[in-house]
């Protein structure tokens, strides 16, 4: 288990007395948190917590004006979306940065390879919204922390984020400044926001500090996909390795620093519920030919003091997913999705702000915003997770998520998977516990 500090929130002033935790117990940080806000006051920050704005799968396809279920992000959604997005970053108690893990385009037909010639579409898209996003943050002065998702590669999707020239999206924006992937910080230093590891930019992976004592790592899981496939001339194998090794190292580094880490991620590991169906223990997210599930897992567990979330994208839906150590009995962390503000996958269009404590860094709560595939203006509706799932809110979510059963998880998540738009048409159950594979 975690090992946590024990915070108590004392007198108006909010006074907070740490306390050391015993080596294996997790304890809570005992925030004072709002329920779910109205939109335009965001997520009310009481206490000792914090927010962050949590982004994912926008699928943009710039070319139809309108939105409906099963298809990709229209126009007149996209623009509501940073309508609402540009509320909530301008509202009195702003979120503290924004994190978007991955798939900026819409999708095309297969094959999953674009030939040159054939790129022109995709290329508006990713250059549309990736300008879209800049604007939003540059405009609130926040940091942007972006990953790479399977739809965003050059080459399309599953295609390396670097294409056959060694161009990735971020070459489509003449921007020399500020660049992506993470924008509004400082390329090296050390006062936050600022770059701290950026080893292989074509491939998309890095870590970056947001504010003093966090550090994002952003991985590119994409290259652990079954159906990843190379037009840059590298090695998959190596390079999955090598992320592997990297990400480890800078674990390291920020335990050494006293840093606590959010790991970030498009592809998650563990079941594909929606392929579940189909193939059984076969749908797995990250290829099964070589081990990287497990490394993975190994490698949480060994650092799960220094890890305070993680955060993954790719599904669509408002999921999460309990990882475990080698054993397969103790829950090392726990891992939550963003929605997919497109519908593509029959969920209502969603976004989360995510509600963290400012001292241990540990997610405590969030709040989904959600709207309907057609509309024109994104509307009020949201709900918190903690009052969806009963959950205390004085209580980290690790250990409100790690203390109850797979079947009241699976109960609770079924009323919230499809963003509110009726339960899930599949069994989600599998994809919930991440394991070591046999």
């Amino acid at each position: 288990m975690k090992n946590k500090g024990l915070f108590f929130i004392i007198s108006s002033f909010l006074i907070a007395l740490s306390f050391t935790a015993c080596k294996n117990d997790k304890k809570p940080t005992l925030p004072l948190h709002s329920p779910s806000p109205a939109v335009e006051d965001a997520e009310i920050v009481i206490g000792n917590s914090n927010t962050f704005l949590f982004l994912s799968d926008v699928h943009l396809n710039s070319f139809s004006e309108s939105t409906i279920y099963g298809d990709d992000t229209g126009m007149i959604l996209w623009k509501a979306f940073l309508a609402k997005t540009d509320s909530i970053l301008g509202s009195i108690i702003s979120p503290d940065f924004v994190v978007y893990t991955g798939d900026l385009p819409g999708h095309y037909p297969r094959p999953f390879y674009l030939p040159p010639s054939k790129r022109a579409d995709h290329n508006q898209n990713l250059k549309i919204i990736l300008q879209g996003l800049k604007d939003l943050v540059t405009k609130h002065k926040k940091s942007l922390f972006y990953l790479p998702g399977n739809n965003d590669g050059l080459a399309g999707d599953y295609s390396s984020f670097a294409d056959e020239k060694q161009s990735t999206p971020f070459s489509l924006l003449d921007e020399k400044v500020n660049p992506y992937p993470a924008l509004n910080i400082n390329s090296s230093g050390n006062i936050a926001p600022y770059m701290v590891s950026n080893p292989e930019p074509k491939m998309g992976y890095y870590s970056a500090k947001p504010i003093e004592g966090l550090r994002v790592i952003a991985l590119n899981t994409v290259i652990y996909s079954a159906n990843f496939f190379a037009v840059d001339g590298t090695n998959p194998i190596d390079d999955g390795n090598n992320q592997m090794k990297w990400l480890a190292s800078e674990l390291q580094d920020a335990t050494q620093k006293g840093d606590k880490v959010y790991i970030t991620m498009h592809i998650p590991p563990g079941i594909d519920a929606y392929g579940y169906k189909k193939q059984g223990d076969n749908a797995t997210n990250w290829t099964k030919k070589h081990p990287w599930n497990n490394q993975f897992l190994q490698i949480v567990s060994d650092n799960q003091n220094t890890i305070a979330g993680i955060l993954y994208g790719h599904t669509h839906m408002d999921e999460l997913r309990r990882l475990y150590d080698p054993s397969g009995k103790n829950i090392t962390e726990v891992a939550i999705s963003s929605p997919g503000v497109t519908p593509q996958h029959y969920n209502n269009p969603g976004f989360k702000v995510v509600s963290y404590d400012a001292t241990s860094k540990e997610l405590l709560d969030f709040t989904t915003y959600h709207t309907i595939p057609s509309a024109t203006a994104w509307g009020k509706a949201s709900y918190s997770f903690n009052q969806i799932f009963g959950y205390a809110s004085k209580k980290t979510m690790f250990e409100n998520l790690s203390t109850d059963n797979l079947p009241a998880i699976h109960t609770k998540l079924n009323t919230i998977y499809t963003v509110m738009n009726g339960a899930p048409s599949y069994n989600i159950e599998p994809g919930i516990e991440v394991k070591m594979e046999q």
